[in-house]
């Protein structure tokens, strides 16, 4: 359905003139016309120069082409975002097909199915490629695999690696047989090398996410930074080791942003595991939630910035820093922004990593989990605060009377001492929390006008733990199940620590028995599902019992002599699962707005406009003013004036002004466009895609649509 926002042309036209004398003298949209790489360009920019669709024209945009890949379950995402070389894209689709269309028409041109190889299941987000002389290689990872593609035939590539596959696993300095790893997003190609993150899992037993390079050619593994230092290098003794536990984790799973001409590369970590609980690695941390800047061709730190010290929220720094010059008074300033999930905009010097914004170290609250020490401070004001940070009484919702009454009532019952409150027994109030602020979407950068776009998230959640071994059960006695720590250190994190889901975003795992056999419940753990990864470095005895336990079975396996209580030499406790805090409805417990596209002019370091993002249908009925929502994917700038912005619940793709935030066209998608937007030009005509996958964390139906719109021949 297209909808064409009527505001007057003549003040459209007005705008437009004023954006263009904003302009410096050389503009530098002419080097942004392609959409070669994840996010457009390997300095994490996610603009576009192409000026064919403007202010004054995108009225009259509609779809040029929509396919479907054919393969969507229930629940599965599409995150893509696609990559266009020369007459060509490359997509993915809901089962992780690698897929070669037309880019003028849509239409199939090979498919590549990793299925064939044992790997399937989790979330692609895009690709990266190299070039080989006349030869192009394109790299998805999938599983435990990166696969090379040709990319002229969709065949694997005989010489690199392992017959086209590297294995993920290995040159970590750990067992590769016990690991599960894969990559959701991107690595990056500097020279003849292709440098690599990792998505690691998130409970106890997950994989170290240290940094690795390979040779493009061959495969050969080429040096390893280590996220979690060894022996000997620093930042070893910010860690309070202990024998026998597993330090995983401090991965790069969001994306790297790369100086070509410095030869440096730039990789932002998430947290050490597990998420929200540190006993068993008390201390700082390092390189855990920091930002590196490393020698591309070496891997030598050159410099890191720790944004959060000894993190227990999920404060991941989830997609790559985007590399900006900013005016000063000496010239530019060679910079990079840093989005992150507080909602501020870390801007540091890129050469130096100092930061060009004052900040401060303050004190925070402790912690009271058993076992737990929080550090006893954290940095604020690390840069341009794009959300509300910490959730206080008047700041709860106003969308009804009767939401804020309820509301209120809730908030008495949580621990809420300001921003880095710990998670806690009785429950902790988050705000903003683990879905942001800002997420793995990353922000879009006009290099003319110096001005940065983002969308956000201000979405409350109540972090509550509890130990993997207390008691459960009427009569208060411990559960023996084998299965069931095995299932806390590593499912309830989504699935809850009572099996029961998150709404629609996360399926509850009760009454298992009645719809899996033992047979597709082992292929859904070990091969993953949706948003779900592959959990393939189980050992079987393990496996069984985690299966007996979802299957509400006895032990298959003898729960003394073949299982090991997961139990280090400290304490182990687990998140009781996602929740958000919200209204007796379902709405999040805060003031609007819940979710907004924002603009930001790195200039004067300020905010120069803020929209909310996204509506409520329901809450629109009720005359509820737009209150913006929850969403997923990211925004993509164009020279034309235009932002382009999908990720919400409502399933619209929309166009808003660069000089005022307001929106000038919207399309309903066949399925919710949780993804980064691409634009590209073919024979002379500009497009713009989206991946119309749906499902995702907010539970609308799953599709499997590429959307791509230009404007009607005239």
């Amino acid at each position: 359905m297209l909808r064409i926002i009527s505001s007057g042309f003549i003040l459209i036209g007005l705008f437009g003139l004023l954006s263009c004398s904003e302009k410096t003298d050389q503009s530098e949209s002419k080097n942004y016309q392609s959409w070669e790489h994840y996010r457009a360009t390997k300095t994490a920019a996610q603009f576009s120069g192409l000026e064919q669709i403007n202010k004054e024209n995108v009225h009259l945009l509609e779809p040029a082409w929509t396919y479907h890949t054919g393969d969507a379950k229930e629940r599965t995402p599409m995150e893509c975002n696609p990559m266009i070389i020369g007459k060509v894209m490359y997509v993915s689709s809901p089962q992780l097909d690698l897929i070669a269309l037309d880019a003028e028409k849509g239409t199939e041109l090979w498919r590549f199915d990793p299925e064939k190889y044992g790997q399937s299941g989790g979330v692609n987000r895009g690709f990266f490629h190299y070039r080989a002389g006349d030869h192009v290689r394109i790299f998805m990872a999938v599983g435990y695999y990166l696969f090379a593609v040709d990319a002229q035939t969709g065949e694997l590539v005989p010489d690199f690696a392992e017959q086209g596959k590297l294995d993920l696993r290995k040159n970590l300095g750990v067992d590769p047989e016990t690991l599960s790893i894969s990559m959701s997003t991107p690595g990056i190609v500097f020279e003849d090398l292709i440098i690599l993150g990792s998505a690691t899992g998130e409970g106890y037993d997950a994989s170290p996410g240290h940094i690795r390079a390979y040779n493009a050619k061959t495969g050969a593994f080429e040096w390893v930074f280590y996220t979690i230092p060894k022996e000997g290098e620093l930042g070893h003794d910010t860690w309070k080791w202990q024998d026998g536990e597993n330090y995983g984790g401090a991965n790069n799973w969001g994306g790297m942003s790369l100086d070509e001409e410095l030869g440096w590369v730039y990789v932002s970590t998430g947290s050490p595991v597990y998420d929200f609980y540190g006993g068993n690695r008390l201390g700082e941390n390092l390189f855990g939630n920091s930002i590196l800047a490393l020698d591309a061709k070496t891997g030598e730190r050159k410099w890191h910035y720790q944004v959060v010290t000894h993190d227990i929220w999920d404060y991941d720094l989830a997609c790559a820093a985007t590399l900006v010059n900013i005016p000063s008074g000496n010239g530019m300033v060679k910079a990079l922004v840093q989005p992150t999930k507080m909602g501020e905009l870390i801007v540091l010097n890129r050469l130096t990593g100092e930061p060009l914004m004052a900040m401060e170290e303050r004190n925070v609250p402790p912690s009271y989990v058993p076992g737990e020490v929080a550090h006893p401070t954290q940095k604020f004001d690390q840069g341009i605060t794009v959300t509300r940070q910490g959730l206080d009484s008047t700041m709860l919702t106003d969308i009804s009377k009767e939401a804020n009454i309820y509301v209120k009532e809730e908030f008495k019952k949580y621990r809420n001492e300001g921003l880095y409150t710990p998670p806690s027994l009785e429950g902790t109030l988050t705000f903003p929390a683990t879905r942001g602020g800002m997420i793995w979407g990353g922000a879009s950068y006009d290099p003319d006008n110096h001005m940065l776009y983002v969308n956000a998230n201000e979405i409350p959640m109540i972090l509550q733990v509890r130990n993997i071994a207390e008691k459960v059960g009427q009569e208060g006695e411990p559960s023996k199940h084998p299965g069931r720590s095995t299932y806390l250190s590593n499912c309830s994190n989504c699935h809850g620590a009572e099996l029961q889901g998150l709404d629609d975003a996360f399926p509850s795992l009760r009454g298992l028995k009645d719809r899996h056999t033992r047979e597709t419940l082992t292929k859904i753990i070990t091969h993953g599902n949706g948003l779900m990864p592959a959990f393939q470095g189980f050992e079987e005895n393990k496996l069984k019992a985690l299966i007996d336990f979802l299957l509400e079975e006895k032990p298959t396996s003898d729960p003394i002599h073949e299982i090991k209580e997961e139990k280090g030499p400290s304490e182990r406790y687990v998140l009781q699962g996602f929740r958000i805090f919200t209204d007796e409805e379902g709405f999040p417990g805060s003031k609007p707005p819940w979710g907004t596209l924002n603009a930001i002019d790195l200039k004067t370091k300020t905010i120069k406009w803020k929209v909310p993002l996204g509506e409520y249908p329901k809450l629109k009925e009720r005359g509820v003013p737009a209150t913006g929502t929850q969403n997923f994917g990211g925004c993509v700038a164009t020279a034309g004036g235009l932002v382009f912005m999908g990720g919400t619940p409502d399933e619209m793709f929309r166009a808003f002004d660069v000089a005022t935030g307001e929106i000038l066209w919207e399309y309903k998608l066949p399925f919710g466009g949780y993804a980064v937007p691409a634009v590209y030009e073919v024979s002379g005509k500009q497009y713009v895609v989206i991946a119309a996958g749906g499902a995702n964390r907010l539970g609308t139906p799953a599709g499997d649509a590429y959307v791509a719109f230009a404007l009607p021949e005239m």
